[in-house]
């Protein structure tokens, strides 16, 4: 793993964005926060696109087609492809298996998430660094 990495955070929870910042820096990363009504990244390239699924109002599928974007975008300028994780309450089982079946390299619950981040980042860069990319990381 590189130095550092960059991380992009879709999600519209401040309280989120800002303890994955914080559990960040054990990665080395730094993360850049975008809500869901909109915007462009000022950063990157992202090693990681990271998808809080608990957005009112948005499917998961929509939620993930938005991180592809960026994500295919970003190749597209010739970056390496990014992992795209998301996660979101363990109760939300339909909504978790909907973002697996969108695109999601990796789909956690919101406590693996928060509690184990770094872990979490190693995982999903370890296997498509190997080639698994099917959502089953």
């Amino acid at each position: 793993m590189p130095d550092s990495i960059s991380i992009l955070l879709l999600s519209p929870d401040l309280m989120v964005s800002s303890r994955i910042a914080g559990v960040a820096a054990a990665i080395p990363a730094t993360v850049e926060t975008l809500g869901p009504a909109g915007g462009t990244p000022r950063g990157g390239p992202f090693a990681v696109i990271v998808v809080d699924l608990q957005v009112n109002g948005q499917s998961a599928t929509a939620l993930l087609e938005r991180a592809k974007g960026f994500r295919d975008t970003q190749m597209t300028a010739g970056a390496e492809r990014a992992a795209i994780i998301a996660f979101g309450p363990h109760v939300a089982v339909d909504r978790l298996a909907e973002a697996g079946e969108a695109g999601a390299d990796l789909v956690v619950s919101r406590g693996e998430m928060l509690g184990s981040l770094p872990a979490v980042v190693e995982r999903v860069r370890s296997a498509l660094s190997k080639g698994s990319t099917d959502g089953s990381v």
